[in-house]
């Protein structure tokens, strides 16, 4: 009587390969797979922030372009490449707020205009929320001159509330939360917040912060930093 004897190596050989060949989708890993390798932002600019990821746990964010549009255009230069002149700091009042801008580079008199858009992705937050800051003393804006800022997560379905957006536009008769600096966050929570779904770091959402000065044809603008506040908020207890 033939006897066939088992050949196990032969047979797992044999399975390993056909799991090589077959002809299915292999899933890449993420460059955010792993948020415990991701250093805690800290101070920089701009410049130095772009093409980097930092956290403020568990928020973990990525850094991707930088793009300024101005009248005249020597606004852009001495903003310098990539915003390098745009400081970038941790709130020392805000445990989970970066702070953008302390510079008078962007300041615009009247026939003056700038735009400066800053791009990244974020997951493990479900909230946006940002405020503006000003110079003591110093006007926000003068005749018909516009400061506006718009911090966007394109969260698209998973939006909850606000869209995603959190902005605010300062001219002639805006509320004084939009033109003057508050002692308080109170009133931003109260108007500004953007609410979302929770993701992790296969799909961040992408965001945008934006900074528009405008100094009309007879007024001034200014801005003197902008509080970025993107996190995993929980109810009752904050931001964690």
């Amino acid at each position: 009587m033939l006897r066939i004897k088992p050949y196990p190596f032969a047979v797992v050989t044999l399975f390993t390969l056909g799991l090589l060949i077959w002809p299915c989708k292999r899933v890449e890993a993420s460059p955010f797979q792993d948020p415990s390798s991701i250093p805690v932002c800290d101070k920089g600019t701009v410049a130095s922030y772009i093409g980097t990821s930092c956290s403020q746990p568990p928020a973990v964010f990525h850094w991707i372009s930088y793009s300024c549009t101005s009248t005249p255009s020597s606004i852009c230069d001495r903003i310098g490449t990539n915003g390098k002149e745009i400081h970038v700091r941790l709130d020392p009042n805000g445990p989970n707020t970066l702070l953008v801008g302390s510079t008078h580079l962007w300041d615009v008199t009247a026939g003056q205009s700038v735009d400066i858009v800053i791009r990244g992705s974020v997951y493990n937050a479900n909230l946006n929320l940002t405020w503006p800051h000003f110079y003591p003393g110093q006007p926000t804006q003068t005749g018909d001159g516009t400061e506006e800022n718009i911090t966007t997560v394109e969260c698209g379905e998973n939006c909850i509330s606000g869209n995603g957006v959190s902005s605010y536009l300062c001219a002639a008769g805006s509320a004084d939360m939009n033109c003057l600096d508050q002692a308080k966050e109170k009133p931003y929570w109260a108007s500004g917040v953007a609410k979302f779904r929770l993701t992790g770091p296969d799909s961040p959402y992408p965001f945008s912060i934006e900074v528009k000065l405008n100094g009309g044809t007879n007024g001034t603008a200014t801005l003197r930093s902008l509080g970025i506040h993107l996190c995993d908020f929980i109810p009752g207890r904050g931001c964690e």
